[in-house]
């Protein structure tokens, strides 16, 4: 399976943050993998990298430097700024540690506050809460700033550096200041860490004879529970079926396919387009269980990434109504590549289009019927509408 970006993880900072960008051409060597010195050029097929300052840093740093070269720290320090100088939020170096981390958060389990992060235009703004996740329970909210994580600002932080910093064990406490769009004043929540066990997939009946199927994020489990689910349903004849993709920040891409094949004929789900402009179309081959109920899909601006996926070939298609508010607009393909010593390049390859050709990054999905407020332990607009669409 691909796993998208949408679980940002730790990554780790540099002892000697003045060593980023003095150890880069060791980056340029050992990450890439190719490439070959030649004087105080680098050379990787047609493209040239002047390394001559490089070079005389590197050499008065041997000479006159008072304290020792951390080789591991300096290492991964220059993976993690050669990958920094791409400018993409979405693209990272993750050391074994953060590798794993990432591997667990999409088998549902890891410690934490249970939120998912990103930068976006500098900020690291949150993706959405987890569902009753500690982040969620202590009023954390999709579309907020964090402007402090403890005492330190989190003006320039990297979405890792800030990831690392809130992450922790389980019983401890994180305390992070934020700003929220029409709230004047900066908020500050205490939030106490804690282990997060995702089921990604909740399914029941609502009165009216109304199914609803609930998707939290695209794990490993996720296509399988949303099979016996949509199979459970349709087994009691629903009239409608209402599918929530409200705060699912996305997961693996592998899952879209299937699922859309529950409900859509064999056809394109999403289009991949590359740097060389090739475009390869992902499909679903399913025989499709609910064929022809009527569909009714939650979205809001934590639905991101395949989840968008999933939201834009249902509306290309006609085939569900898009309720809510329009989504995160995340909406660039991640390969997680392998390295050395249990690490990883998670890069940006492809940006993503749905079947009509409509782009997702930075624009978001719009919903067809649009409804303001969040769900509360009191009230459910956005269900509530979509309930009522449902009964007609």
């Amino acid at each position: 399976m691909r796993p998208l970006n949408d679980l940002p993880k730790i990554s780790v900072r540099p002892k000697f943050r003045f060593l980023r960008h003095i150890v880069l051409a060791l980056a340029l060597i050992a990450v890439l993998g190719v490439g070959y010195v030649t004087g105080a050029t680098v050379t990787n097929g047609r493209q040239k990298l002047d390394l001559t300052q490089f070079w005389q840093v590197y050499d008065i740093i041997n000479r006159r430097f008072v304290g020792s070269l951390d080789q591991k720290a300096a290492s991964e320090g220059a993976a993690i700024g050669l990958v920094q100088s791409l400018g993409d939020p979405f693209s990272a170096y993750l050391p074994a540690q953060a590798r794993k981390d990432l591997d667990d958060e999409l088998k549902g389990e890891f410690e934490g506050i249970g939120a998912e992060l990103i930068q976006k235009d500098g900020l690291i703004t949150v993706v959405a809460p987890l569902d009753g996740a500690p982040a969620s329970k202590a009023g954390l909210k999709a579309n907020d700033i964090i402007l402090k994580i403890g005492e330190e600002s989190a003006e320039g932080m990297t979405t890792d550096e800030a990831v690392a910093k809130i992450r922790g064990p389980k019983g401890t406490t994180v305390l992070l200041e934020v700003a929220r769009l029409k709230v004047s004043e900066p908020i500050k929540l205490s939030i106490i860490r804690d282990s997060i066990r995702v089921k990604s997939v909740e399914a029941t009946m609502l009165d009216g004879n109304i199914g609803y199927l609930e998707i939290r994020q695209f794990g490993d489990d996720t296509v399988e529970s949303v099979k016996k689910n949509v199979a459970d349903l349709a087994a009691k004849s629903p009239k409608a079926l209402i599918i929530d993709l409200r705060n699912n920040p996305g997961g693996y891409l592998d899952d879209v396919a299937p699922i859309a094949g529950q409900f859509i004929a064999p056809n394109i789900v999403v289009k991949e387009r590359y740097k060389d402009g090739r475009t390869e179309e992902i499909r679903s081959t399913e025989v499709p269980i609910m064929p022809h109920i009527p569909l009714y899909a939650l979205v809001n601006g934590g639905s991101a990434s395949a989840a968008e996926i999933l939201a834009g070939a249902l509306q290309d298609y006609k085939r569900a109504t898009l309720v809510g508010q329009k989504t995160f607009g995340k909406g660039s393909v991640q390969d997680i590549i392998p390295l050395k010593a249990g690490a990883a390049l998670r890069l940006t390859i492809a940006e993503w289009l749905t079947p009509l050709n409509r782009q997702i990054s930075k624009k978001g999905i719009e919903p067809d019927v649009v409804v303001e407020g969040d769900k509360t332990a009191e009230s459910d607009p956005v269900l509530a509408k979509a309930i009522e669409l449902a009964s007609r």
